[in-house]
């Protein structure tokens, strides 16, 4: 997902709200949805929607307007914003925000809090929110003082969008209003890893040696720009029938004749038979969930004796649940053209 962030220069420091700061910084990283209900926590930015170009789809319930949010980043590969009245404004997007987590959607979660000089007093519809969604969100960051709103909304933006999940911005409803000295930065853009030469050539090595390769799409085959077309390529190089995770029925063209289906709950036996036989198996873009990998029709066929090569873009995820002999820290389409690229002139022979 590409940022369409605005082209403009970081400004020096100058005097503004801190209302007019955060809009800024959302203008600056393209941010111009935004999904929830109205609620006096936040009324001092939404009132400068309008005139900043920002949409704000005010919705019937916060639950909804979650997944809303996710659905429309999804769909349009443009990150949009969560945000709603502290306290029961906030805890109904517990469903969606988890929703986001699990199908990895860069989204900005706003959480405006209880009045700072009130937390821990039983201020005003006060809830620990941070502790509720920390097991939520890829990132969580609370404003400290005013002056920071766009320092610490800036990282919360990137970090969503470099972990590809929901990422929260906390901050107390009173630091609204403050009129601060402040710069509104440059957003910065990562760019995603093709994978670690050494782990790429191993891999190559391996699937160029494979009697029976089997490829398996997760959504970071889908997340990752060109990764359909990039494993497309490397499994008609290798003559390897692919796979998809559960759910993940769009990481390879159904009509193609390598596609096997997906694994897992109701999954393919076709698909489950094939992999069951295989002597390597790449796991592309797929964290290897386990529900993804259920056994099916009274067949555990997760393959104990292949060599399982796992690429994801979060480490933490590599090797979680299934024994993996090579690992793969990078983008799915840049690792699949790595390892096509170096491929035996005989591999798929």
């Amino acid at each position: 997902r590409e940022s369409r962030a605005s082209p403009d220069k970081g400004s020096p420091a100058m005097k503004m709200t801190t209302e007019e700061a955060f809009v800024k910084v959302l203008q600056r990283h393209g941010i111009d949805n935004a999904f929830g209900i109205i609620g006096s926590a936040m009324m001092p930015i939404s009132d400068l929607f309008p005139q900043a170009g920002i949409m704000f789809w005010d919705c019937a319930h916060e639950g909804s307007a979650g997944m809303m949010a996710d659905g429309y980043t999804r769909a349009t590969g443009k990150m949009s914003m969560m945000i709603a009245q502290n306290g029961p404004g906030i805890t109904n997007f517990v469903t969606a925000v988890k929703t986001a987590y699990w199908n990895h959607t860069p989204l900005l979660l706003v959480t405006p809090q209880a009045a700072n000089k009130t937390i821990g007093q039983g201020g005003f519809q006060e809830v620990e929110q941070m502790k509720l969604f920390e097991d939520m969100v890829a990132y969580q960051e609370e404003v400290r003082d005013p002056t920071r709103v766009a320092e610490v909304l800036t990282r919360v933006i990137a970090k969503a969008r470099r972990l590809s999940g929901p990422a929260q911005l906390n901050i107390p409803r009173d630091f609204w209003t403050q009129v601060v000295d402040i710069e509104i930065p440059d957003p910065v853009a990562f760019e995603h890893s093709p994978g670690g030469e050494s782990s790429v050539s191993a891999a190559a090595k391996l699937l160029s040696e494979a009697a029976n390769p089997v490829i398996l799409n997760g959504a970071g085959v889908v997340l990752s720009a060109g990764g359909i077309e990039a494993s497309r390529k490397l499994a008609e190089r290798l003559d390897a029938p692919v796979c998809v995770g559960y759910q993940h029925n769009d990481a390879f063209p159904g009509s193609h004749p390598l596609f096997a289906g997906p694994l897992g709950y109701n999954g393919s036996k076709a698909g489950m038979e094939l992999i069951k036989d295989a002597d390597v198996v790449l796991c592309l873009g797929t964290r290897l969930n386990p529900f993804s990998t259920l056994p099916g029709y009274g067949m555990e066929y997760w393959p104990q004796d292949a060599k399982i090569i796992q690429v994801d873009i979060n480490a933490d995820r590599i090797g979680l649940t299934k024994k993996v002999t090579i690992g793969i820290v990078g983008d799915a389409a840049k690792v699949a053209r790595g390892i096509l690229n170096q491929l035996s002139d005989d591999a798929g022979d």
